[in-house]
């Protein structure tokens, strides 16, 4: 019922319907069993089976939803970005999933858990932040755009480096409050 009152626009359907078939087209032709999709895909499954053997299971939970949230931010930064052409990637383990999932899905989110995990204190934190921010945004950026996993197109590096920053502090935050809010569940249960 609710359906038939919405207006559908068919130009737009068929729209994102052909740039659907011409991403995996795309893909088929360019991307999918090449030396660069290789790399991406084994990079992801070899970031995943590290996270595990250095997660704390003790802190799994909470590690694990540090993870999610950033995997969440970062999957909706890329897409953002892609959509409004600031960047774009040359390369997609799926073509209709998410950019650069081994980025999005593994290597950002397990680097900000581990740190997230290492240091506790709000002032350990910052100082991890802020490092392993300068390092994403002015060393490993420029090396995906030097291999050409990563095209700038209105971006610069400097950009990033306050981004990721905040993400990192506000998912703390935010886990942080989490945990604040359950403990007081967990010790009447």
């Amino acid at each position: 019922m609710f359906l038939s009152t919405v207006a559908i626009n068919p130009r737009e359907v068929e729209l994102q319907k052909l740039l659907t078939d011409l991403r995996i087209q795309d893909w088929i032709e360019e991307d999918i069993f090449k030396f660069k999709w290789w790399f991406l895909l084994l990079f992801f499954c070899l970031s995943g089976f590290v996270w595990w053997k250095m997660v704390d299971k003790a802190r799994l939970s909470e590690i694990s939803l540090y993870m999610a949230i950033t995997s969440i931010v970062t999957l909706g930064l890329d897409e953002y970005g892609e959509e409004l052409t600031l960047w774009w990637y040359t390369i997609d383990i799926l073509p209709i999933f998410p950019p650069l999932t081994a980025v999005d899905l593994a290597s950002l989110p397990i680097i900000y858990s581990l740190v997230y995990q290492r240091y506790r204190s709000w002032t350990s934190f910052l100082w991890a932040t802020v490092i392993m921010s300068a390092i994403f945004a002015f060393v490993l950026e420029p090396i995906l755009v030097y291999t050409k996993f990563y095209v700038l197109l209105k971006w610069k590096y400097y950009y990033s480096f306050p981004i990721y920053i905040v993400m990192a502090v506000l998912i703390k935050w935010v886990v942080e409050k989490i945990k604040f809010k359950e403990a007081p569940q967990r010790s009447q249960g």
